[in-house]
């Protein structure tokens, strides 16, 4: 019972992160949703991966343990992208689209791979699913940094 809890809120709090930080880009304001709510995602992936460890195989525990470090460099990324915040209606500068963009990334990552894993899809699609979301969420991001991010000028 408690893995279940801990899998749904997980998933919730990862809606609420990414939501959130698609929002923070330019509304800075959203910024503690995010980071708050990335938080908690680690703290119930945590929790839950705790519950079922006697539950797992050797190569899950390897691949869950994985994604704990993964979330533990998520928050990082998010520590770094709160340095880096804007103060008031400034621009975003480059360095919090990218530590910010690395999360969100990230994110849409794990809603892709365990939604195409659920559905059955086969290992190919998935993997092409997964590069697809990089290289979108890549495009995306250099995007935000040339149309969001002030270009300094050259004096003639």
């Amino acid at each position: 019972m408690w893995h279940t809890v801990f899998i749904v809120a997980h998933a919730v709090s990862g809606v609420v992160a990414f939501t959130s930080g698609c929002i923070a880009i330019s509304r800075r304001a959203w910024f503690r949703y995010y980071f708050w709510s990335l938080a908690l995602l680690d703290v119930f992936m945590v929790l839950s991966v705790a519950v079922g460890w006697r539950d797992m195989g050797t190569p899950s525990r390897w691949v869950f343990s994985g994604l704990i470090v993964l979330g533990g460099y998520m928050m990082l990324r998010a520590v770094q992208a709160s340095r880096t915040q804007p103060a008031g209606d400034e621009a975003p500068s480059a360095a919090y689209l990218d530590h910010l963009g690395f999360t969100l990334i990230a994110l849409f990552e794990g809603f892709v791979i365990v939604a195409a894993i659920d559905l059955g899809a086969p290992v190919w699609l998935v993997v092409a699913l997964a590069v697809a979301g990089v290289i979108a969420g890549h495009l995306t991001i250099r995007y935000l940094k040339t149309s969001k991010v002030p270009q300094a000028t050259t004096a003639p």
